[in-house]
């Protein structure tokens, strides 16, 4: 009887103790996050847009006037280009096999005018000694001739220009001074015109910020406007502004609050980054903007 009680008491315990380890584990553990600190508005009467960092000069894909196997690649992203610095080599060595072709062609059009050059020449010393010796028709022809060739000359000469200036379009330079967005040519790659493989822009940085359409009304030209980066706002970029897009477009970057709509429509303004930073900025980065509204406006 006594061993019942003392499993009885030990039951109890048992219990209590898993009891205990339940309630412990299911209260909340404080966070590890660190809290952001609040963002300080700048105007006191303003307008809030969103805004996407640019390279002043756009995004450039770069293309070329010609297409083919890529040869040989000189950039990878990131990297600092001065203007007329070479890109990528796209393959030319078919377009090489005709130059040789081309060469012999203006030799043999160079002999062929020689020959009737002086084919030419007897003609004319036939005819001086002896007018009736040379009739019209054949003095034609044999002139006619002469022509011909030297006309076959020039164009023999030209096409093998025209393909040497062809294959200059086989190498691609860099058209600004600025810096390798994105590069995604490899040797080996095919490269199309219409590649967008490789994306260059201008050292200099702009914002375009868009406006809701319910808000665009407020706008004023030449409005000075600050920018915060988000997940630290105490680093704020002071911006000029550049120009209006005088169209209200669909807004292509959502920023995925609940108030706003995929319809929402947008005025985008382009504002210029006003001094150096001591922080980086990246081209595609969104930024959240206020733009300095009159109160009574």
């Amino acid at each position: 009887m006594k061993r019942f009680f003392i499993f009885i008491l030990v039951s109890i315990i048992g219990v209590g103790i898993a009891l205990g380890l339940m309630y412990y584990t299911e209260l909340e553990k404080p966070s590890q996050s660190v809290a952001l600190p609040s963002m300080k508005l700048p105007y006191s009467s303003f307008i809030a847009g969103t805004g996407v960092i640019e390279a002043n000069s756009k995004n450039i894909y770069v293309g070329a006037l010609a297409q083919g196997i890529i040869k040989k690649v000189y950039v990878q992203s990131g990297d600092t280009i001065q203007k007329g610095a070479l890109l990528f080599e796209i393959d030319d060595s078919t377009q090489r096999l005709q130059v040789p072709l081309l060469q012999a062609e203006i030799k043999a059009s160079e002999a062929k005018l020689n020959s009737a050059k002086h084919q030419l020449k007897l003609i004319k010393n036939f005819k001086k000694v002896s007018p009736h010796m040379v009739t019209n028709e054949k003095y034609a022809r044999v002139t006619d001739a002469f022509f011909e060739a030297k006309e076959m000359l020039v164009l023999s000469q030209e096409k093998l220009k025209a393909l040497q200036k062809g294959l200059k379009n086989y190498k691609v330079y860099a058209p600004i001074d600025g810096i390798v967005l994105q590069s995604n040519i490899t040797q080996g790659s095919y490269f199309n015109a219409n590649s967008k493989a490789l994306v260059i822009g201008s050292n200099g940085l702009s914002v375009q910020v868009s406006i809701n359409e319910f808000d665009a009304w407020k706008f004023e030209p030449k409005s000075e406007a600050v920018a915060f980066i988000r997940g630290n706002p105490k680093q704020k970029i002071a911006l000029t502004y550049a120009y209006t897009i005088p169209l209200v477009v669909p807004k292509k970057s959502l920023t995925g609050l609940s108030t706003e709509a995929t319809d929402t429509r947008v005025l985008q303004v382009m504002y210029k980054v006003k001094e150096k930073l001591n922080f980086p900025l990246y081209v595609g980065e969104m930024l959240d903007v206020f733009v300095k509204t009159t109160k009574d406006r």
